[in-house]
């Protein structure tokens, strides 16, 4: 897996971002990132309107055997986590569950495609064939972005859909 930052422009604005994997000392950042972002923002990622995570979570989802997790910066303030993304291995050996969460004016600025695309090339290091993404059926950001993974539109029976990709 890739230890080194991710440095991806954003398409839409040309604004250099960076991408590094997470560690413990994150948490208070994390967490701060979770209570800038709205309620709408924190109901698209966890279908519950978290305010923050424990740190026993955090522990789970920077622990390489069980999640990679990264955390996103403008380039030129590393203070201030923009989005984190996590793959959290499920109880399929060969799947991992992508989570993406942006604060709020980094939205719709092709950020979660990017982190998307990224989480994809390092899921096949982490050896998952596939990813899959719980969201909101109304969640027409994340299923977009799926979609644009190469997802099929899933059919939509309740208020969530859990959908696939191919990793390979």
């Amino acid at each position: 897996m890739t230890t080194a930052p991710h440095q991806p422009v954003l398409p839409h604005t040309g604004t250099q971002t960076i991408t590094r994997p997470a560690t413990l000392d994150d948490f208070d950042a994390v967490n701060m990132l979770h209570e800038r972002c709205s309620l709408a923002t924190r109901f698209a990622r966890y279908q519950a309107a978290r305010r923050s995570l424990r740190l026993a979570e955090f522990h789970h989802l920077t622990r390489p055997d069980r999640s990679l997790t990264w955390v996103t910066h403008p380039e030129d303030d590393p203070q201030h986590l923009i989005a984190t993304t996590n793959l959290v291995r499920t109880t399929k050996p060969d799947t991992a569950e992508l989570g993406i969460m942006i604060e709020d004016p980094w939205q719709s600025r092709g950020l979660g495609t990017t982190l998307a695309q990224y989480a994809r090339s390092q899921a096949r290091d982490f050896g998952c064939s596939s990813m899959t993404v719980m969201t909101g059926s109304d969640n027409v950001r994340m299923l977009k972005i799926m979609k644009a993974l190469g997802a099929a539109r899933p059919a939509i029976h309740s208020s969530t859909v859990d959908v696939t990709v191919p990793v390979g």
